[in-house]
């Protein structure tokens, strides 16, 4: 399956270090949540207010175009939260509600290009993609599950940072959790060694369809990886390992290597290690994919259209960011540091764009 044993590396003990903490350690957020206050949104506002008046197109802004001195320290201790203390960083308190849609891309457009840049995330090239139920379902063999109401187990997506921005929240479920991948590995390790170790080595996941031009309608990607010292995972669903199965050329995952995937799911539901988040209207989260996981709660919308659940999401890429094992290649493509790292890249990718429209399907 692509690595041959002989040349993996791994971990001689647990990784430990600032990423490896627990739920019950974080859990209150005051090391991690930054609350934006009324000279932030002035200066959010005022960012906006001058895309418009240069006549700049969404995708055209860039971070001198969205100057935010005032907010600017708080987005980098986001950024050093990502990247160097837990994988993941907070903002809240966004005004949302005043905005309409056009603006609320906008704003978090601006402030999504303090951290990164934007990489597309769907084979129909959204830069900018809406996180609300369009009617896909399980089975769809052709669709990942993002657009629907189902519980989405924790996973990784394939780039440096995900962000989402929530809109409106679900009348019930929908809950948020973030897992350290270090600690689920270390964890791992201290209870099978063995489990640990097979999922070192390769397992099959779907690409649902986003096939990079010269690769297999499946990634062989390990779960775990250590490259030069350098640790980073890889959180594959089990969905789409199932569905990988449908390939008769994809090498069978082994018995160890199922077994490794149920411990795996039965350590990131912990709730000592499971952090959970009722992510409020005007939150913003960003994730260090290398690094955590993150689910989704199964949820029920509200009955009125207007109310239903809707979250922004963007994929960005960090030219500067942490080396990355090689191994992740199968599925970002590119991940040498100075390069633009992750992103969908099927063949036949629609152009880079941005649909204002949250009800713009992302898999048809």
């Amino acid at each position: 399956m692509g690595i041959q044993p002989e040349a993996i590396e791994y971990s001689d003990g647990p990784i430990g270090g600032e990423f490896a903490w627990r739920s019950e350690e974080i859990r209150d957020g005051a090391e991690w949540i930054h609350e934006v206050d009324d000279g932030d949104i002035a200066e959010i506002e005022a960012a906006v207010a001058a895309t418009r008046a240069a006549g700049l197109d969404i995708m055209a802004i860039t971070a001198k175009d969205f100057p935010l001195p005032r907010l600017s320290a708080k987005l980098a201790e986001l950024r050093k939260d990502c990247v160097e203390r837990f994988g993941f960083g907070f903002l809240r308190g966004l005004p949302v509600d005043r905005y309409d849609n056009e603006t609320l891309i906008r704003l978090y457009w601006g402030l999504s290009r303090h951290l990164g840049d934007p990489v597309p995330q769907n084979r129909n090239g959204h830069l900018i993609g809406h996180v609300i139920d369009v009617g896909d379902r399980p089975g769809d063999l052709g669709r990942r599950l993002t657009q629907s109401t189902v519980e989405l187990q924790c996973h990784s997506d394939s780039c440096d940072l995900l962000g989402l921005m929530c809109i409106q929240p679900a009348m019930q479920g929908g809950e948020s959790t973030i897992v350290s991948a270090v600690t689920v590995h270390d964890e791992m390790l201290r209870r099978d060694p063995e489990l640990c170790h097979a999922l070192y080595q390769p397992v099959n996941e779907d690409r649902r369809g986003e096939i990079p031009e010269g690769m297999k309608p499946w990634a062989a990607i390990p779960v775990f990886m250590m490259q030069d010292g350098h640790f980073a995972s890889y959180g594959p669903l089990d969905e789409y390992m199932e569905s990988a199965r449908r390939y008769p050329d994809a090498v069978p995952m082994s018995e160890t290597q199922w077994a490794a995937i149920r411990l795996f799911r039965e350590i990131c539901n912990d709730p000592d290690i499971a952090l959970r988040i009722a992510m409020q209207a005007g939150d913003l989260v960003y994730l260090h994919n290398p690094v955590v996981y993150h689910a989704r709660e199964e949820y029920r919308d509200w009955p009125e259209e207007n109310r239903k659940r809707h979250l922004m999401r963007i994929w960005l890429s960090m030219s500067d960011g942490p080396q990355l094992p090689e191994a992740l290649a199968e599925k970002w493509i590119k991940v040498e540091r100075g390069a633009e790292r992750g992103g969908v890249h099927s063949a036949g990718r629609k152009a880079p764009n941005v649909p204002l429209d949250p009800a713009t399907p992302a898999f048809r």
